[in-house]
């Protein structure tokens, strides 16, 4: 484990755990080892939208958590396809835009509910 290492992240960035336990399991974990912590954003790991929506609902329940780390899920699919000559730079920029902007209106989203669902 990372602190029986002597390691005290500032920050996680955690896969998107596909469970509430699995996340409820990371967080305690982390409180119990680290109460200096500054939290915890979820990674993308390429994956879809849909699936990322999911996993950033149940993270979202987690006070400890605090956003979310994509790359590939934002840039990946307009990468290949401008490397491969089938997208212009205009159309990459615009993808990957949309993509950014969906993500964090999702993020506002769900955070919200569960900020309310607390209350």
């Amino acid at each position: 484990m990372f602190y029986e290492a002597g390691i005290y992240p500032d920050w996680w960035k955690l896969e998107p755990f596909k469970t509430d336990a699995a996340w409820a399991n990371a967080v305690s974990a982390i409180e119990r080892n680290d109460p200096h912590t500054r939290g915890i954003v979820v990674l993308g790991l390429d994956a879809p939208q849909d699936e990322l929506a999911a996993s950033f609902a149940m993270a979202a329940k987690q006070p400890l958590v605090k956003g979310f780390a994509v790359g590939r899920t934002i840039f990946g699919d307009a990468a290949r396809a401008w490397m491969k000559g089938e997208m212009t730079d205009a159309e990459a920029v615009a993808q990957m835009a949309g993509r950014y902007r969906q993500l964090c209106e999702t993020w506002e989203l769900v955070r919200r509910g569960a900020q309310e669902d607390a209350a």
